[in-house]
Order: structure tokens, then C-alpha cells, then sequence
């Protein structure tokens, strides 16, 4: 079956589940670095927000095995699960006063953006490209966003300057910056993701795969413990990022941020781009090679980062005494 029959299925499949108070509709949507996704499109009743949920993995999935009936069913439940709260009012999206408080910064790649970055106010900053967001906060949608666009704009009759300006205000109190040491911010990444496999019988006794997954939690804790780097705290790396961990490398914007982890680590810092979510932060202390630092963010984003969440593929360095961030 191909992508475009498969998607008409699961949205028959979905819409026969859900019924006529959920409106379904299918869209191909533009994201960051011109990846586009299809989707289908949940609009429930009166809500003034919509849910997509996108099938492109699901499709490889259906093609490793994976019954169009699981495939339906898991659509439905996460919708169920996560679909907007009711009560959820956009009319404050009419007044920038209203809008400026919840506005905040994401960054991304200019060159992978251009088509993107053409319908949306921005500026450039290095390699990359600071865009505009109005973020939603909520129990059931945790940190959803709405992109700011060109029209967005001209209908507030605000500029560029403007937002920047605000989003930068806002972001340390609705974005409040995290920094991690990379060993402790790892280690719980894969906890949590070995804990949601962990399953339990019904007499509530361990399972097998419960006990292998202790295991791995077991030896993972035991690696982290012997690491050499205990041994140079000075280089350590440190994971920047947002209390959301979502487009959390924009928090290298926040005024006075850096300079203020340039203290704490005694040095001026390299800047690794692990992704749009995050920034690794590694102390200069004159032993670090510019090439070894390039060909290991090269690696790690053609292995282990998924193209939408790719930010760059340069290293970046902080000066205290300029505090300005340069590409090295």
C-alpha cells in the first residue's frame, strides 16, 4: 500500500472510531528544515484549537508489520489522550497586549529555512535564524506553541524589533533556563525512556523485561560512576537547555546567561549544537581540537538527530571578556 492510501485508511479508520463530533482532515504541513509531514487534522466540536497527528513514522512502522487496526487504534488514543482542553479560549490571540506575554524565541537553521523564514518574521543570528512563537501552556497540551507569521504581525501592526525585544523579556520567567552535567541529563533521558517499557504482571510481580531493564538502569549507573571526567570537573559538559526541553538551545539568548556559566565554569566555553532542544556547554581549557570538535557534532547530528531537529553543524565559542558567541 502506498503513503497516500495508507493515510485515507487510518483518517477512515480514525473518523469511524471517533465519530461525527470530531472533524478529520488531512494536511501536509512545512517544518523546520523544510522537513514536511502529513498529518491528520482533529477538530473537535466548538474547540478553537486543532491536534495533528502526523503518520509518516507510523507509515514505516505499517510497512514493518505493524496491522492497519493497531495503527487506528493508537491515532485514536493518543488524540484521546492529548486532545485540547474544551475551555481552551484563543480570542486573547486578537490583541499583541495580550499575546506579548506569552511570546518567546526558537532557534533554528537559516539555510535549511529559507522557504519557511519567508512568511515569517525573523532575524539572523551566526548560521542561524531567531523566529517567533506564542506559547500555550496547559495540563493536557504541556508546551504547545503557535509560530508567529508575517501576517501575524501585520494584523498586531508590531515589527520584528518589537518581538524580539519582548520574547527576550518573557522567555527567562515562561522558559526558565536548565543546566545540566551531560552525564546526570543522559542518564535520566534513558531511564525514563527503559522506565515506560517497564511493565508489570497482574499479580504486580517484575516480568522478565522488567528485571533486564533494572539491569540496564543497573550498568548504565555503574559506567556513568567510573567515568574519567569525574576525575576534570573542569571538563565536564553541560547540557543547556529550557525547563520544557522543547527548543531549548534558544536559551544561549537569554540576556546575561552566559556570561553568568562563564563564571561558574571558570572559562569560556564552546557551544556544541546537539539540537533545537538543546546545547552542550564544554569549558575551554586549551586541550580541545577544533577539527575533533567539528567532526563530533557532524557524527552525532548524521547519526543520532533527526532532520527536523538538526540546528547546525558548527561549533560555536563564547569569549567572557567580548560576551559575544563566534562561530570557531
Amino acid at each position: 500500500m502506498d503513503f497516500k492510501k495508507f493515510v485515507k485508511k487510518v483518517k477512515d479508520g480514525a473518523q469511524a472510531y471517533l465519530g461525527d463530533g470530531v472533524s478529520l482532515s488531512v494536511s501536509t504541513v512545512l517544518k523546520n528544515n523544510g522537513v514536511n509531514l502529513t498529518g491528520i487534522i482533529f477538530m473537535d466540536g466548538d474547540s478553537d484549537v486543532a491536534s495533528t497527528i502526523y503518520l509518516d513514522g507510523l507509515y514505516e512502522e505499517y510497512k514493518r508489520g505493524k496491522t492497519m487496526g493497531e495503527i487506528v487504534r493508537q491515532v485514536c488514543t493518543v488524540y484521546e489522550e492529548n486532545k485540547p482542553e474544551q475551555n481552551l479560549n484563543m480570542d486573547f490571540f486578537h490583541d499583541y497586549k495580550m499575546v506579548k506575554p506569552r511570546l518567546a524565541c526558537r532557534l533554528i537553521n537559516c539555510e535549511k529555512n529559507q522557504e519557511l523564514l519567508g512568511g515569517h518574521p525573523h532575524r539572523e543570528f551566526l548560521d542561524l535564524a531567531i523566529v517567533y512563537c506564542c506559547i500555550l501552556m496547559s495540563d493536557n497540551m504541556g508546551c504547545a506553541c503557535v509560530l508567529i507569521s508575517d501576517m501575524h504581525a501585520r494584523y498586531w501592526d508590531v515589527d520584528e524589533e518589537t518581538l524580539y525585544r519582548d520574547a527576550l523579556e518573557n522567555m527567562p520567567r515562561i522558559l526558565p533556563d536548565e543546566l545540566s552535567d551531560m552525564d546526570d541529563f543522559m542518564y535520566d533521558i534513558v531511564r525514563k525512556a527503559v522506565e515506560e517499557k517497564l511493565e508489570l504482571t497482574a499479580e504486580g510481580e517484575k516480568t522478565q523485561e522488567d528485571e533486564e531493564c533494572r539491569a540496564i538502569l543497573d550498568g548504565i549507573a555503574e559506567f556513568l560512576a567510573g567515568l574519567p571526567l569525574e576525575k576534570e570537573p573542569e571538563r565536564k559538559m553541560y547540557i543547556l537547555t529550557n525547563k520544557q526541553h522543547f527548543y531549548g538551545a534558544a536559551a544561549i539568548l537569554y540576556p546575561g546567561i552566559l556570561e553568568s556559566y562563564a563564571g561558574k565554569l571558570g572559562h569560556d566555553f564552546y557551544i556544541l549544537p546537539s539540537s533545537v532542544h538543546e546545547v552542550i556547554l564544554l569549558a575551554d581549557t586549551g586541550v580541545e581540537d577544533r577539527e575533533h570538535l567539528y567532526d563530533m557534532v557532524r557524527e552525532v547530528n548524521a547519526q543520532n538527530v533527526p532532520e527536523e531537529e538538526l540546528l547546525s553543524d558548527n561549533v560555536y565559542y563564547f569569549s567572557l571578556k567580548s560576551g559575544k558567541i563566534t562561530i570557531l
